[in-house]
């Protein structure tokens, strides 16, 4: 059997097919070829990245053929194609250099596939993949190799489920959602009665709506409701090991970020940002266009364009003078320490006297 080696599939492209590909401004020669994409600190000379922020202060150093920037700089060493967005038109180079796995567009021969499933058009179901009954699959929809689909479920168009992701009976998936590996939809929601200390499981009967556009990453778990439906809007994109109780509800374009749990019912607005290893306690409302810094403990409800931080949560601004404060304590206790030594000399001579 022949291995293929990279070298094979190698790309050119000259910088003025992709200034013309972005939409940006090249400055420079249009005439360079550059065959790969790298990092700004691993860039080389055939290769193209892009700078923003801190990064452009160091475009000197950088040894790439070509910079994807937001606007020009003056005295670069390397050629310059300017856009309004350069992480958005990196994105667009990325993918001309490094284009997706073409998946078979068939019913693998060991798929288990159930009674009265509905299969779209163009469809791919891989290996050892198992539909339950009744299921719904749009078209164009990709199930990769060992997935697990439940009673009932809907798939939307131009979905994508990869390896080893469960979706369990009665959920709903929109258009063009994303499961990342071992993602799993619909478990059994945490709830349980307690008398004398014996804890009694509480049936979760309700299910879990993924709307249009949302991305689940790889081992992110989102339970199903007790009754109705646990919730998540349109475009919302949630990172790896993020676990969303029974009966939450995240608005639209929210970004939850790895290691964020959410305890059941809470219910968030829109673009609402969870940064990694946040906290929520459950029954809470959060308004639109909050953001959270990493490891928040959010204890109660927030208002609409808050920016919270710490544990307890406290506003962003009064948590980095509290920080402050507490890295000045080791001073200020040899300072309380000194003024209570000066303080009993001071009792002692008036005793004295």
């Amino acid at each position: 059997m022949k291995i293929t080696t990279g070298e094979e599939f190698a790309l050119e492209k000259t910088l003025q097919e992709l200034a013309k590909l972005v939409g940006g401004q090249l400055i420079g020669d249009e005439s360079i070829v550059i065959t790969e994409t790298r990092s700004f600190e691993q860039a080389v000379k055939q290769s193209i990245t892009f700078a923003i922020g801190e990064y452009v202060e160091h475009i000197a150093l950088c040894q790439a053929g070509a910079v994807i920037v937001e606007s020009e700089v003056k005295n670069a060493p390397m050629a310059q194609i300017v856009v309004d967005n350069a992480k958005a038109a990196f994105a667009q180079v990325l993918e001309v250099f490094h284009p997706p796995v073409i998946v078979p567009r068939e019913v693998h021969s060991t798929a288990i596939i159930g009674k009265n499933v509905t299969l779209g058009k163009n469809v791919a179901i891989g290996a050892y993949c198992v539909i339950n009954d009744n299921a719904v699959i749009g078209d164009n929809v990709t199930i990769r190799p060992y997935v697990y689909i439940g009673h009932n479920v809907r798939i939307g168009e131009d979905s994508d489920i990869y390896a080893g992701a469960i979706v369990h009976e009665n959920c709903i998936l929109g258009k063009r959602v994303v499961l990342r590996a071992k993602a799993v939809i619909g478990g059994e929601g945490f709830g349980f009665a307690t008398e004398n200390g014996i804890h009694t499981h509480i049936p979760q009967v309700g299910n879990v709506i993924l709307e249009d556009d949302v991305e689940i990453g790889s081992c992110t778990t989102v339970d199903n409701a007790t009754m109705g439906s646990t919730l998540v809007r349109r475009g919302t994109k949630i990172d790896n090991l993020v676990h969303l109780g029974h009966n939450v509800e995240i608005g639209e374009d929210c970004f939850l970020i790895a290691q964020v749990g959410i305890a059941g019912s809470t219910k968030c607005g829109n673009h609402v940002i969870f940064a990694g290893q946040t906290g929520c306690t459950g029954h809470i409302t959060i308004g639109d266009n909050v953001q959270f810094a990493g490891k928040t403990g959010i204890t109660g409800n927030v208002p609409s364009n808050s920016v919270m931080a710490g544990y307890p949560m406290r506003p962003h601004k009064e948590w980095l003078k509290l920080a402050a404060y507490e890295n000045r304590l080791p001073e200020m206790v040899k300072t309380v320490k000194q003024l209570q030594k000066e303080i009993d000399a001071l009792k002692a001579q008036l005793k004295e006297s």
